[in-house]
């Protein structure tokens, strides 16, 4: 992904997330923590959880060691013995 874009859609996501959990802080009139049903106005957040899990990206594979011999500095292929 271009890494403007990534970074738009993380500044995106960042201010949606907030926007939410202000949302949830101003229902002053519900004590939303104490009601049985209060669980269901924080399941909008997973998908935020979700977009952040998606931007990160899979770590790199390990290098693999060969037992062939280095390539030469200047990138022609495997050094000759």
């Amino acid at each position: 992904m271009n890494p403007v874009l990534n970074r738009a859609v993380w500044w995106l996501n960042t201010a949606g997330f907030v926007f939410y959990l202000a949302w949830l802080a101003s229902m002053n009139d519900r004590q939303i923590l104490r009601e049985q049903d209060g669980i269901v106005y924080f399941l909008p957040v997973i998908p935020f959880f979700f977009v952040y899990m998606l931007l990160i990206g899979p770590k790199p594979p390990p290098a693999a060691k060969e037992a062939a011999p280095p390539d030469d500095p200047a990138g022609n292929g495997p050094a000759a013995s």
